[in-house]
């Protein structure tokens, strides 16, 4: 049996795309715990304000964050190489740690299960629609511990809108510019 990637690639996307809209129609509002330096809502993307970043999908506490919203979080700094269409390019990001924003907004994954985070992906989206994933078993600091972040500045320079940065990449695929969604998404609900 031969197996067409950018077929199967795409039914993956499609399946993510379906069950992260399917989660966040059904995510709570509660507001008596959010996070600190952010805000609990259920926004829809169009309406997340530019620069903002919408957390939301499996877990117990939708965010949107600010571009300064980012700042009260520990910094991540990350010198990073990766090629692109206009080459080979290094970088230095500063911003969040992925894991430090899905810690604040609470994964919603079964407790009484073995490993029951390493079900959750997390789909990323730019303002141009352009979407890659990271898995929790890739950044959880227990496993993979690749230090993903959601970065606001680039060499030094403030970014308009953050930028997900997945150090030790050899293509800069995931580092989805311009974001404005972080979707969880649990594999595991079809």
């Amino acid at each position: 049996m031969v197996l067409y990637m950018p077929h199967l690639r795409r039914n993956f996307s499609t399946a993510l795309i379906s069950a992260s809209v399917i989660l966040t129609a059904g995510c709570s509002t509660s507001t008596d715990t959010e996070p600190v330096a952010a805000t609990s809502t259920t926004t829809a993307a169009a309406d997340v304000p530019a620069g903002s970043v919408r957390l939301g999908g499996a877990v117990e506490n939708p965010i949107t964050l600010a571009a300064d919203d980012l700042l009260g979080y520990p910094r991540l700094t990350q010198a990073v190489t990766f090629d692109s269409s206009k080459g080979s390019q290094t970088h230095t990001y500063e911003g969040a740690a992925l894991t430090d924003l899905l810690a604040a907004a609470v994964l919603d994954g079964d407790p009484d299960a073995k490993n029951p985070d390493l079900t959750f992906a997390i789909l990323a989206t730019g303002s141009d629609d352009y979407q890659a994933t990271v898995s929790w078993g890739e950044v959880a600091t227990d496993f993979g511990a690749t230090q993903a972040l959601v970065a606001y500045t680039e060499d030094g320079q403030r970014l308009d809108a953050p930028r997900l940065v997945v150090p030790g990449d050899i293509k800069g695929g995931r580092y989805v510019s311009d974001l404005t969604e972080l979707d969880v998404v649990d594999l595991r609900e079809k």
